[in-house]
Formats: C-alpha cells, sequence, structure tokens
C-alpha cells in the first residue's frame, strides 16, 4: 500500500508522521519534498547518490532567428534576439522547439536537474534533491517514483500546488497533516478538495493536539472526513524533533495506524 503524507501548509508535521510511521512498520520511505529534503536527518546509514537529468535544447549556428522555437514554447524557456537562446532552467523537456524547428537546428542535450539518493539502514530512503535554480521540481519527483514499489510512505512537498499533486496522484491513501490553528485549518481545505478531485481516499491526522483551536475538529465533523489519529502537543517531542530523533513512545500509535490503514 502507498500512503502518502501531506498537508495545505509547511510545518503541519509531515515528516513526523511519515518517518515515524515508516520507521516503526518497517516500510520503504520516499521524500519528495525534492526542494528541501529532511527525512535523511532521522533515517541514517549508507547513502548512493546518482545524477539525474532531462533533456534541453541546444542551439547551433544553422539557426537564422525564424521565431518558431520561441512561439511553440509554452514556458518562455527560449528568447530570440539575433538568434534562439535557450534558458535551461526553465525548459519543461517537451522537445516542441527541437522538433519543429524548419532549420534544425536545435538538439537535444543532457542537463542536470538534480540526484536521487538512497539511505540504506534500518528502513530503506529514497530522496530527491533539485539543483538550484531550477523552476519546477515535478521532473525530479516523477524520476525518484519510478524506484517506489507498491508498499511506501511517501512524504510529499507542503501546500497543493503541482509537487504535491505528483507526489500523491497514484497512491492509495493520502493523510492530511493538520495542525488546529486557523492558518492550518484554511489551507486543508484547499487539500481536501485536492485529494477529493483525485478521487483519493484520504484522512486527517491532528498534530500539535492540545493548542486552543477547535476548528479543525469541527470542519472535519461537518464534512464527515474520519480523523484517523491525534498527536498531542508536547514540548518532549518538539525536542526530540530539534535533534533528528524517533518518537519512540508513540510506537504503537504508528504500528496501530498503519494496521488501520493498510
Amino acid at each position: 500500500m502507498r500512503i502518502a503524507v501531506a498537508s495545505g501548509k509547511g510545518g503541519t508535521g509531515k515528516t513526523t508522521v511519515s518517518v515515524n510511521l515508516a520507521f516503526f512498520n518497517s516500510v520503504d520511505l520516499f521524500d519528495l519534498d525534492v526542494e528541501e529534503p529532511n527525512d535523511h536527518i532521522f533515517i541514517k546509514g549508507n547513502k548512493k547518490e546518482n545524477l539525474v537529468f532531462r533533456k534541453v535544447p541546444e542551439v547551433n549556428d544553422c539557426c537564422n532567428g525564424c521565431g518558431v522555437c520561441r512561439d511553440v514554447c509554452q514556458f518562455s524557456a527560449i528568447y530570440v534576439i539575433d538568434r534562439a537562446y535557450p534558458i535551461p532552467e526553465l525548459c519543461h523537456s517537451c522537445g516542441a522547439c527541437s522538433y519543429l524547428c524548419p532549420e534544425k537546428a536545435i538538439k537535444e542535450v543532457d542537463y542536470q536537474t538534480g540526484k536521487v539518493v538512497t539511505v540504506e539502514g534500518d528502513i530503506k530512503l529514497t530522496y530527491g534533491e533539485l539543483t538550484v535554480g531550477e523552476a519546477s521540481p515535478v521532473f525530479l519527483i516523477k524520476h525518484v517514483k519510478q524506484l517506489m514499489g507498491k508498499n511506501a510512505i511517501i512524504d510529499s512537498p507542503p501546500g497543493t500546488t503541482c509537487p504535491m499533486v505528483e507526489s500523491v496522484i497514484d497512491s492509495d491513501y493520502v493523510i492530511l497533516v493538520a495542525e488546529p490553528t486557523p492558518f492550518s485549518l484554511h489551507d486543508l481545505k484547499i487539500a481536501v478538495n485536492v485529494v477529493s478531485d483525485l478521487n483519493l481516499d484520504f484522512g486527517v491526522l491532528i498534530n500539535k493536539y492540545g493548542l486552543p483551536f477547535d476548528g479543525v475538529e469541527k470542519y472535519c465533523k461537518s464534512e464527515g472526513i474520519e480523523i484517523i489519529g491525534k498527536i498531542p502537543f508536547s514540548a518532549e517531542i518538539a525536542k526530540k524533533y530539534s535533534k533528528g530523533k524517533l518518537i519512540d513512545d508513540m510506537r504503537d500509535f504508528f504500528i496501530e495506524l498503519y494496521g488501520i490503514l493498510g
């Protein structure tokens, strides 16, 4: 079973849930927040890195500056003055410019978009690291997902944009992590709309439970959304997290949670 852990905003506790859920149930963990992966802080072991490349255009001297490539590009990744000049960081590697160039002046070459890191420890962790300056992480997220088996815990990027959608889209279940604050409730509603539109099964896990705000619970109850668990607001948990430690005293909670979902 592939379980994705997501949220409408950052800082709700996706990593806390993902890492502990994977570790205490001995399930492969995938950190798809490739712009800022941090699961490796908690999962130690032998690291192996592989560079990831995508295709971008390279223009040769046959270019006459006709502008066909510029006109066909949907991402403004190529501009024309006296000739065509690609902007690799903005390119989405669709190949249209090369395919449609009337002078055959454009060929596709490899461009490093990031790397994939695997950590072999008590469990296996796989994550991506996006090259600084890359405009979109989706290509690298797709590449990391190719290494995923049928059983996996997925730590998704925060928010509800394309990276989050790509991370959760083929999951069997999505855990939406929320904290009891008005800001989190606002973004939880957006996340619920996204996973509902994707026809994904989901439930809400409330982290930092005990803060003086009951809006998340009231919302879930009014919408018939299942609250699958609660993690208490605890200074001790925060201290362990800050030191890269797992929540050992909640081992049974995460084992039971995985058993319910699986």
